[in-house]
């Protein structure tokens, strides 16, 4: 059994599903007890002081479990949905409704039935890792809104698996924006926020099976970029790009260059091993960047969530930026994570500033934060990881060069 001394456990299913549809003005009903949305709001969801909570709770009772009171869990809903003004509502289930079988697909059509706006269910557990639900709920919402005859974008893209869990705050993107801008491409849809600029949150969801590419951001987005693949022939392109070099090679993959050999690094950090602990596309972004960028050949990433979904290999997948190692490997076990940061080969540690608890060796350590571990407590730290601005902080932090660009 894991146990967790210095660490919470990392976000689950329904958190994805909230972070995922959170910007899109709808309602998510996580169908547990009272409260059960409230540490969504106030612990893992930094964006809910911006207006109207978009994450509620069925507010279960014990009796409600024992009796299967349905209609009033429905009409409270309805009345929820119709007083917020929302676009959709979204159910997501949790350990409750998986251990008593609740009839969320059932809800769903009741509820659509009363409200006449769109309602669909996506079918969480609750044990799941928070990559898995979020990829659930992206695939239910491109099920209720995508429109399979969206006209044609020859240059336009989609940016996929942008959750807050993942990437932090939407300005750690932009970086990624105007490195897709300076290729040509136009975000069509960025599923998971609404695109820059656009009034409308759900037209570039709408609009998404025209683009021509998929740029995928955190596993999260993996699966559907595998269906859009499927259905409308769109490959993509999987890999957070974190500096000089990262950039170079995802223009590249996304001007198809499929045989990219990075240029020699130009700057060479003291630093022989280090560990990279965190969501699976980024760290093997930070990998690719502490290579070619900084000279750092023994580069291990420690995967919090699975990282299978980055090496499956399927069809439309044109270019990975990603490269596992033998010694990477998938595990969010405290001792096991601890053991490994505190091994005496490694001289460097990049990981949620959380992580610096289990640190009792001479490594030094890199603050990066990962959202699904702390949540809002280090959501306004001054960090980047993306393009040009990832390499300027990486740089600060390994050479001490507040300059560097």
């Amino acid at each position: 059994m894991k146990e967790y001394h210095h660490l919470l456990p990392l976000a689950t299913g329904y958190f994805g599903v909230s972070s995922a549809l959170y910007d899109f003005e709808g309602l998510v009903v996580v169908y547990g007890p009272a409260g059960g949305a409230w540490h969504i709001n106030v612990e893992d969801e930094p964006r809910w002081y911006r207006g109207p909570a978009t994450v509620v709770g069925a507010g279960l009772l014990e009796m409600d479990v024992i009796l299967g009171n349905d209609d009033k869990f429905i009409n409270n809903i309805v009345e929820t949905a119709k007083g917020l003004n929302r676009r959709f509502v979204a159910l997501s289930g949790t350990p409750i409704s998986e251990i008593i079988g609740t009839d969320l697909k059932g809800f769903a059509r009741t509820i659509e039935s009363r409200t006449d706006m769109p309602v669909f269910m996506v079918p969480t557990a609750g044990s799941e890792p928070y990559p898995e639900g979020a990829s659930k709920a992206l695939l239910a919402l491109a099920d209720k809104f995508m429109d399979p005859d969206a006209p044609k974008h020859p240059k336009g893209i989609n940016v996929l698996g942008a959750i807050h869990l993942s990437t932090g705050k939407e300005s750690h993107l932009d970086p990624l924006f105007e490195t897709i801008a300076s290729t040509g491409f136009e975000p069509v849809g960025v599923l998971s926020a609404p695109v820059p600029g656009q009034a409308d949150s759900l037209e570039g969801v709408r609009q998404a099976p025209g683009a021509a590419m998929n740029a995928v951001v955190s596993t999260s987005g993996l699966k559907l970029a595998e269906r859009m693949y499927a259905d409308y022939g769109i490959p993509f392109v999987a890999g957070m790009p974190v500096g000089l070099a990262g950039r170079e090679a995802y223009m590249a993959l996304l001007q198809g260059e499929k045989d990219f050999s990075p240029a020699k690094p130009v700057q060479s950090a003291p630093y022989e091993h280090v560990l990279v602990v965190g969501e699976p596309t980024l760290g093997y972004g930070l990998k690719y960047c502490l290579n070619h960028d900084f000279g750092i050949s023994q580069v291990n990433v420690i995967s919090v969530t699975p990282s299978d979904p980055l090496f499956r290999g399927n069809e439309g997948n044109i270019g990975l930026l990603a490269e596992r190692g033998k010694a990477d490997r998938d595990t969010d076990d405290e001792g096991e994570i601890s053991k490994l940061m505190n091994d005496p080969s490694v001289d460097l540690v990049i990981a949620d500033p959380c992580y610096r608890a289990l640190l009792s060796g001479s490594a030094k350590f890199v603050p990066l934060p990962h959202i699904a571990m702390s949540a809002r407590i280090h959501w306004d730290m001054d960090y980047e990881y993306s393009m040009d601005k990832g390499h300027a902080y990486l740089a600060s932090q390994l050479l001490g060069n507040t300059s560097a660009s």
